[in-house]
């Protein structure tokens, strides 16, 4: 197992190429051979994760890291016994693709791990076969939401370094939200995702990776067709409370965009406003100190909004999706108690046709149509064979139903108050977040203008003016 002592780069050359700033690059070297896996289809991508082979095209860059430490190999002081972190992105570039990978630094003291630090790197389709084989294993269990396809601004490139870091802090939300759960993060799917080598990993996804979604492929199909007799109240209540919290989370997005729509033309109009301001003191020499300092501070407020802009948080997006990860884990648990009804139903009217062919009154002989010459119906003691046949077959599939959905409600509801918990928290630390980069913003612009006041001083200016100044200032 590779681990945080190994060198990372030990099969890599080091160079300073600059076709992508701030991105390391890998690129392969023999960019003709196409590898034999490569073609392969797969229903979510092929199975390249391995750098092996590769060169380092570009330079590493440490400012990617989603942690606040500079010091990407230490982890902040945690009594958990699993705990990863995900950093250091790099572009690789191979013969049919390009693609990213990140860095996934593992330290666990868990008996059923052999070493207690383990370093591998995953691209973006190997989280998402995580998340499929997770929602396979256990359809009771809330599995935390993946970040999209595509950018959350529609304007970023896929490869641009903005882009890259969203995604990046995506997914260490969504892997630490894993391995703290107190189920998933015993799953041996994960232990391989966070420890198997790039060759080892390979074979996990191609041996496993096909049959993911099957099972749960089927019972939606059910679903659209049938409704839930008996529905449960403690979670028919989880569902509104989710899709109300959804519809808030919703608004809040939609108007937090056209606020950021606006604030985009607003900074266009800032940075054409000072430079009027600069122009107009050269024909004006008396105000020339006065309109320095206007176009100053202007041009202060649009690098605070811009940076503001390049800061923009989705959070609300990404909860959104995480409460729809809960409301789907709810519509697995109908589809469970459907299958367990249906098979309900099944039995009682198999064991309805079995005591009617018992029943002495009714022993009518059944038509055979085309007067039985052509088909020969099923006889009296075939059609009690069968029915002896399917009733504790069905029977036994009742009871095993009946098991499952109990483990199911415990599970869901397990997982639903430590989300309740959690979502307490992470909510109260987003709005905080909001609040702070709010007042962050308007503190600079505040800062800009009272710059002018502070500086500015006029020859005669009038005692008023200057108790104005004061009375601004306190």
């Amino acid at each position: 197992m590779m681990t945080p002592s190994d060198p990372l780069t030990e099969d890599f050359g080091i160079t300073t190429g600059d076709e992508t700033p701030g991105i390391p690059e890998v690129g392969t070297i023999s960019p003709g051979t196409i590898r034999p896996e490569s073609r392969e289809p797969d229903f979510l991508s092929n199975y390249s994760t391995s750098v092996e082979g590769s060169v380092v095209a570009s330079p590493s860059i440490d400012s990617f890291s989603t942690l606040p430490e500079h010091d990407c190999s230490d982890f902040q002081p945690d009594n958990r016994d699993l705990q990863v972190k995900i950093d250091n992105p790099q572009k690789h570039l191979e013969t049919l693709e390009t693609y990213i990978t990140f860095r996934i630094t593992t330290r666990t003291t868990r008996p059923e791990f052999e070493e207690s630090d383990y370093v591998v790197r995953r691209r973006y389709n190997d989280f998402i076969w995580l998340r499929q084989k997770l929602v396979g294993s256990y359809p009771s269990h809330i599995i935390p939401p993946m970040p999209g396809k595509h950018s959350l601004l529609a304007q970023l490139d896929r490869y641009s370094k903005e882009f890259i870091i969203a995604r990046m802090k995506l997914l260490h939300v969504f892997l630490n939200r894993i391995v703290n759960h107190p189920i998933l993060s015993c799953d041996k799917e994960l232990k391989g995702f966070l420890t198997a080598k790039p060759a080892e990993f390979s074979i996990i996804r191609k041996n496993r990776g096909n049959a993911v979604g099957k099972m749960t492929d089927s019972l939606p199909n059910i679903a659209s067709t049938y409704s839930i007799k008996q529905k449960n109240l403690e979670f028919e209540k989880t569902r509104d409370y989710c899709n109300a919290l959804s519809e808030k989370l919703s608004h809040i997005d939609k108007i937090n965009h056209r606020i950021h729509k606006e604030r985009q033309e607003y900074v266009v109009e800032l940075h054409q406003m000072h430079p009027i301001f600069t122009q107009w003191s050269i024909s004006e020499p008396k105000l020339s100190s006065l309109l320095l300092t206007i176009a100053g501070a202007v041009e202060a407020n649009a690098n605070a909004h811009h940076k503001f802009l390049e800061n923009i948080s989705a959070g609300e997006r990404e909860y959104i999706a995480y409460v729809e990860s809960v409301k789907d884990a709810l519509n697995r648990r109908d589809n469970i108690q459907l299958e367990y009804e249906l098979t309900l139903d099944e039995l009682a009217k198999r064991r309805y046709e079995k005591d009617q062919l018992l029943d002495p009154t009714n022993g009518a002989p059944r038509s055979q149509g085309w007067g039985g010459t052509l088909w020969k119906g099923e006889s009296r003691d075939e059609k009690l064979e069968r029915l002896g046949q399917a009733v504790p077959r069905l029977a036994k599939r009742s009871e095993i139903l009946q098991d499952r959905l109990e483990c199911t409600n415990e599970n869901l509801r397990s997982d639903v108050e430590r989300w309740n918990v959690e979502k307490q928290s992470e909510i109260k630390s987003m709005m905080i977040s909001m609040a702070d980069r709010q007042i962050q913003l308007y503190e600079d612009c505040m800062k800009s203008w009272e710059n002018i006041l502070v500086n500015l001083k006029f020859d005669g200016t009038s005692p008023d003016i200057k108790q104005e100044k004061i009375k601004i200032l306190s």
